[in-house]
């Protein structure tokens, strides 16, 4: 990786092929927060523009002008993930009773029930707070020059006005790539429709994680350790993706991928290793592989093969991947593919079974395309 140039007021500073280069945002100068007060009102004028209009309704006059009770409004803004407000409170807007309407209608029409409204509301509250999140501290970062951790009121200002600049950016992308992963959510249930689906969907479940990593935690700083969460979790979307995969989750040192194919898993458990290994960041991974029916629920993956491949990882050395019986199976004729048959070990809460590890018998392996 290059490294980090800043491009100043006083214009661009000359840098290599490589780099990265920050351009420090320009506008108005920001002026200190002195105090609660200042604080609140930078955020309600940010809130406002964002919006695009003030606060003016308490929770009745949402609720009246929406033709529902203040129960109903109570119930959609907890699925929404926002904290319960006083009845007294001015705290809704105009832009809070469409919204409001918009639920009821799809309601009142047959289109939803309630539970399925709600819990649509909950999906989406959900992956709209992360998402701010981790958007915000992405130009926080951006900002501060990499100094992410511990910002000052004045990169706290910036980043902040930068993120609202960006909003009306990244609105129609977020609708955009929506839509988009929509319509791979419903190619793969298609794809899964079968007499045995009321039992679960096949899949291959891959856990990688970082090995010794919680001995590592206690020698980085937490700039550090931010860093390095960022590039694991860079790396690992960037691969799984590239191979057709689906991220069902990462925690800190682990992620856990689905792919709806055996070869598609292990040509992810086998880029991951080697990007790994290729850079000088990350710690050594170990990889375990398991196929067979899972509950896929809510983005969520259950069931006795989620639980095989998460044991096998624990089984695993560093830098390889292990996978079950049934995986080697579906491997027997890939000529790209060596798997070798350890000792049977016993796994807690699996019982005892016949590890395998994997590994390439040379050049690439299903190269995305």
């Amino acid at each position: 990786m290059g490294r980090l140039v800043i491009e100043t007021a006083d214009g661009p500073v000359p840098h290599a092929a490589g780099d990265v280069v920050h351009v420090r945002p320009s506008g108005p100068a920001t002026r200190p927060l002195a105090g609660p007060h200042d604080r609140a009102a930078f955020v309600d004028g940010l809130e406002e523009r964002l919006v695009g209009e003030p606060r003016t309704l308490r929770r009745a006059e949402v609720a009246d002008a929406a033709g529902v009770t203040t129960d109903d409004t109570r119930k959609l803004w907890r699925a929404l993930g926002f904290a319960n407000a006083r009845d007294d409170d001015v705290v809704f807007t105009a832009s809070d009773v469409e919204a409001l309407r918009s639920v009821v209608a799809t309601i009142r029409d047959g289109e939803l029930d309630e539970t399925t409204a709600l819990g649509l509301a909950r999906a989406v509250g959900r992956s709209t707070d992360r998402l701010a999140m981790w958007s915000l501290q992405l130009i926080t970062d951006m900002v501060s020059g990499g100094q992410g951790l511990g910002v000052d009121s004045h990169i706290a200002q910036l980043a902040a006005e930068r993120a609202v600049e960006l909003s009306d950016q990244m609105g129609p992308l977020i609708d955009y790539v929506w839509r988009r992963n929509l319509a791979v959510a419903i190619s793969r249930m298609i794809a899964d429709s079968e007499p045995e689906s009321h039992v679960g969907v096949i899949r291959t479940i891959g856990f990688a994680d970082l090995v010794n990593f919680t001995q590592l935690v206690r020698q980085l700083s937490e700039r550090e350790l931010a860093t390095l969460v960022l590039r694991f979790e860079s790396l690992a979307s960037d691969v799984v993706s590239a191979h057709g995969g689906a991220i069902v989750k990462t925690v800190g040192d682990e992620v856990l991928f689905s792919h709806t194919t055996v070869e598609g898993a292990i040509a992810i458990a086998f880029d991951l290793l080697d990007q790994a290994a290729a850079d000088d960041l990350i710690p050594r991974m170990r990889v375990g592989v398991a196929t067979g029916r899972v509950l896929a629920r809510l983005g969520d993956v259950y069931g006795n093969t989620v639980n095989r491949a998460s044991r096998l990882t624990a089984a695993a050395d560093p830098g390889t991947v292990l996978a079950d019986s049934d995986v080697a199976a579906a491997l027997a004729d890939n000529d790209d593919v060596r798997t070798i048959a350890r000792e049977a070990i016993q796994l807690p809460g699996i019982g005892q079974i016949t590890p395998w590890v994997l590994s390439r018998r040379g050049g690439e392996l299903l190269s995305p395309p």
